[in-house]
């Protein structure tokens, strides 16, 4: 990553972290990660709550209180060893093969891609595991949740970065989704007020949504609450798309990039669901690929007149 010129680290993956499986981060666990990245001039910027960690406040269970104070212990050691923003997601159904509708599909010279279908799974039975859950029970336990959450990240320094839903569809498999348009990112913005709540604005998610992705970004960007951005590429919208090349969306990417400039994003670009190149199972050529036209586009637009 330091060889390619990139300077923060985001860890999406993190279940590893808690090596003991205590079930929360502390100091000791994320000095280490802290120390590792300043070794080659990195920030570690940001880290996942891992989705294992947040079932029982999405299902509703009665540990989920414990399970809250775990995680508002762990943000707190993420604030005292510098690290400055926690994602998390709201998926109980979180899940990427073809039981949700995704598939795989042949891209430019022969690359992988992903696609997605709803009708693939349209009219599928809820999930033996989940069952179905409403909308209005779903936003209700996301407040319940968010609400002794965020007061937490305000003690420890810390934003707070939820990713909308993805794919953006209305319902699957018996479990109606929340977070799915722009006006429920505002609802949720507007519901849970704190300094510290914000959104990481997934270019590809908000493209699926089929709005118009840089006035988005002015809009939400304005209020100072994109906390993140995953800066990908999609070609097509709910209820079919393809996640293509950070170069072949349906985005101006350069015309993105000036609107986070104008709303004056701070924060880190990530390259996300990169497709895959032949003969690269670990996904780092792609992503290599990615990150040189992040840069390329930041210094283009930072060249420009104010």
């Amino acid at each position: 990553m330091a060889q390619v010129g990139l300077e923060h680290v985001v860890l999406q993956g993190t279940d590893w972290v808690d090596a003991s499986r205590k079930g929360y981060w502390t100091e000791d666990d994320l000095a280490d990660l802290v120390t590792r990245c300043e070794r080659h001039g990195l920030k570690l910027h940001s880290l996942m709550i891992p989705i294992s960690w947040l079932m029982n406040a999405m299902l509703g269970r009665p540990e989920r209180d414990s399970d809250i104070e775990r995680i508002a212990r762990s943000i707190q050691a993420a604030g005292a060893v510098g690290i400055g923003m926690i994602e998390w997601r709201w998926s109980p159904d979180f899940k990427w093969g073809d039981d949700v509708g995704y598939y795989s599909v042949e891209g430019r010279g022969g690359a992988g891609y992903k696609a997605f279908d709803y009708g693939r799974v349209a009219r599928r039975e809820p999930f033996p595991d989940l069952g179905p859950i409403s909308r209005e029970i779903l936003w209700e336990r996301l407040v319940y949740f968010a609400d002794p959450v965020m007061k937490a990240a305000e003690q420890a320094g810390v934003l707070m970065s939820l990713h909308p839903k993805d794919p953006p569809v209305k319902s699957m498999c018996g479990i109606d989704r929340i977070l799915t348009n722009t006006d429920e990112i505002q609802s949720f913005l507007d519901a849970i007020p704190s300094p510290v709540n914000g959104f990481t604005f997934c270019q590809g998610t908000v493209t699926e949504m089929g709005v118009d992705v840089i006035e988005a970004i002015r809009h939400i960007g304005g209020r100072g609450k994109i906390h993140h951005v995953h800066f990908r590429a999609v070609r097509g919208k709910v209820p079919r798309y393809t996640e293509t090349f950070i170069d072949e969306g349906d985005v101006d990417m350069l015309a993105a990039m000036r609107a986070y400039k104008q709303v004056n994003y701070r924060g880190s670009l990530v390259s996300d669901h990169t497709p895959r190149i032949a003969d690269d199972p670990g996904g780092r050529i792609g992503r290599t690929f990615s990150h040189g036209y992040i840069r390329g586009l930041v210094q283009a637009v930072n060249a420009e007149p104010a």
